[in-house]
């Protein structure tokens, strides 16, 4: 986690703002002790010391740590950002980075490994009832440049929510938005004959896959000027279920 409770105020501070001698600090939701983590290569964060049984904080990579800090850093910055704040507990989850653009309160979310769908569509249906547009964001990955990719389970309930893309985290408050499209594979044409001498043929034409979809790319967009709050009814579509919530979105037209 970036943020802790310095105990000597009980002030809420960020780890790359203080520095071990100003310890102990606390974690905000267990209160167990935190260890101070400030090295050369990773992101600067805080750690619970062992022996502890809290989830605050774990799970996350420092590429993670590191997408939350830059997106807020990036915030800070922007004339229309308000109220800014990291890691905010509301109770029902915990918003990596939550703030009002041009008014509207978004909370941004960056999917986590070990997050499931099902915990993906609580956390968005709490901030439904909480008045409060959220943005779940990917990191940046590689096979998307591939002309294949296989999606994981979220990110077929993103790509549903969100009016059919994915957004993937590029820097700062950049995304790039992505479409999967459908992908076709060949079925190689084949000739052989039977017993009685009959030449015979199958194949020569594509189908479409069940498991692969071709990434389809947006422009990059700004998360502070190229979205806007929307109002989405729930939906379901074979597997994937989409609550009633509120959603920040592109306002791009559809590209593909």
């Amino acid at each position: 986690m970036l943020s802790g409770i310095r105990n000597t105020n009980n002030c809420k501070v960020f780890a790359r703002n203080v520095i071990k001698e100003e310890a102990p600090f606390s974690c905000p939701k267990c209160l167990g002790e935190l260890t101070l983590k400030k090295g050369r290569i990773k992101t600067h964060h805080f750690a619970h010391k062992p022996p502890f049984n809290c989830s605050r904080g774990q799970g996350e990579t420092d590429a993670h740590r590191k997408c939350k800090e830059e997106i807020y850093l990036s915030l800070s910055s922007r004339q229309n950002v308000s109220n800014l704040d990291m890691e905010v507990d509301f109770n029902t989850s915990i918003a990596d980075v939550f703030c009002h653009i041009a008014g509207a309160p978004v909370a941004i979310e960056i999917q986590k490994s070990d997050l499931t769908v099902n915990e993906i569509t609580l956390r968005t249906q709490n901030y439904h009832v909480l008045g409060i547009n959220v943005l779940w964001l990917a990191l940046n990955n590689p096979k998307l440049s591939e002309n294949r990719y296989s999606p994981k389970a979220w990110e077929k309930w993103c790509h549903a929510a969100y009016f059919g893309r994915v957004y993937y985290w590029i820097n700062g408050v950049i995304v790039l938005p992505v479409h999967f499209a459908e992908h076709r594979l060949e079925v190689v044409h084949s000739s052989w004959y039977n017993k009685d001498g009959e030449e015979q043929s199958a194949g020569g034409y594509t189908k479409p896959s069940k498991r692969y979809r071709t990434p389809s790319f947006g422009p990059q967009l700004d998360i502070t000027q190229n979205f806007r709050p929307t109002r989405k009814d729930a939906w379901s579509g074979g597997t994937v279920f989409i609550p009633q919530c509120s959603l920040y979105v592109d306002q791009l037209q559809k590209w593909w």
